[in-house]
């Protein structure tokens, strides 16, 4: 047995206090934080955390987070009030219960239910491993390509298991348009809804073959979209622009949400060159969007009962061996997306992964020397 279940990681205190001309109501206007690091006991067994916690999912108390271990696949479940290792649960990779090679997707429902999505399976299983629904199928009302290309439906999705939904962001490629995708698995049918706005990802994502000496190099930049499950919502997002699709999941009423910043440019803008002659300057290209302000996924706080979101700035070397370094900006939004506050992160040498809020704090997932661990940041406004 370990010594120690918890290490609380000596806490740095920051202050964001420059006030802030453009946004008089600014509630981050005196904001402080501090960090703390935690680390979860996993007592005689230890965790393979090769994937991180990608993809992760809580439980509806968020007392419990679940990820995977991968070859073989078992399902971890770990309790975040105690910060221990409850169990982990043998999953097979093919067969009836198989969930594939490649997770994209996992979500927890009532009765510890969980919705799997894989290159090769989207089904309900239970903590034992086994599939109780397979919801991998070809609805109706919808391009027939689309249908069959299971991937692309069902890789971006989220299970509303009290309605009985699937909410997908097809890639676009795939769709033909931007659209968000409201699947019942009970008619086997599918409605679509556009998203116009969302061809801004278009123009931030390429993909090239380079013929060289020692084979083809396939190259590629791209911004990230988002598909956002929230108590009363489903957001489709991006992280070239501020706005965002948000669509009430008891109307199905779609609307763009247009969200206006005052201390970060609100959309990505750069040249792309028209013909790219290179891996290297695909990789420059890359470099340049992520030098740029890239908004992060939606947040809830059920405490404070309001939305958060980061924005953040990457800033990469000249090599892949060179190290990063990351800039981050904390954004506030009221219940009907009316900005309440923003302020930059005085913060340095972090990576915020896979974040959450619990208890009105951020969490965040950090490798600690191997062992499972959280970045705890505490905002006082």
């Amino acid at each position: 047995m370990k010594n120690i279940f918890l290490i609380v990681g000596f806490a740095w205190f920051f202050s964001c206090n420059q006030k802030l001309e453009t946004l008089p109501d600014n509630i981050f206007e005196n904001l402080s934080f501090s960090i703390d690091t935690v680390i979860v006991d996993s007592g005689e067994d230890f965790l393979n955390l090769g994937s991180g916690v990608f993809p992760y999912g809580l439980s509806q108390d968020l007392s419990r987070i679940y990820f995977f271990e991968y070859k073989p696949f078992k399902l971890v479940e770990v309790n975040l009030n105690q910060l221990q290792l409850i169990k982990k649960t043998d999953f097979e990779a093919e067969g009836p219960n198989g969930v594939g090679d490649y997770l994209s997707g996992l979500e927890v429902g009532p009765r510890g239910k969980v919705y799997l999505t894989s290159n090769s399976t989207v089904g309900i299983f239970d903590q034992s491993g086994i599939k109780q629904e397979n919801l991998r199928f070809s609805p109706s009302g919808i391009d027939s390509a689309l249908s069959q290309s299971f991937q692309s439906l069902f890789f971006r999705s989220s299970f509303n298991f009290e309605k009985r939904k699937i909410y997908s962001h097809p890639g676009f490629p795939d769709a033909g348009d931007h659209l968000l995708l409201i699947i019942n698995p009970d008619s086997k049918s599918a409605k679509s809804l556009p998203l116009p706005k969302m061809k801004i990802v278009e123009k931030y994502t390429g993909t090239f073959t380079f013929e060289e000496d020692k084979g083809s190099i396939i190259a590629y930049y791209s911004v990230r979209s988002f598909l956002s499950r929230l108590p009363k919502a489903i957001i489709i997002s991006s992280a070239a622009m501020s706005g965002f699709y948000r669509l009430n999941i008891e109307t199905e009423k779609l609307e763009f949400v247009d969200i206006q910043h005052q201390t970060v440019p609100n959309e990505i803008k750069i040249e792309i060159p028209q013909n790219v002659s290179s891996p290297e300057e695909v990789r420059n290209i890359q470099n340049e969007i992520f030098s740029n302000v890239n908004f992060q996924e939606i947040l809830w706080d059920e405490s404070r009962q309001i939305y958060f979101r980061l924005g953040e700035r990457t800033f990469r070397g000249e090599t892949y061996q060179d190290p990063m370094r990351f800039e981050y900006y904390l954004f506030a939004y009221d219940q009907n997306f009316n900005v309440l506050g923003e302020a930059k992160l005085k913060v340095k040498d972090l990576k915020i992964k896979s974040p959450f809020f619990k208890d009105g704090k951020l969490w965040s997932y950090v490798n600690v020397e191997d062992e499972l661990g959280f970045v705890v940041m505490d905002f006082k406004f």
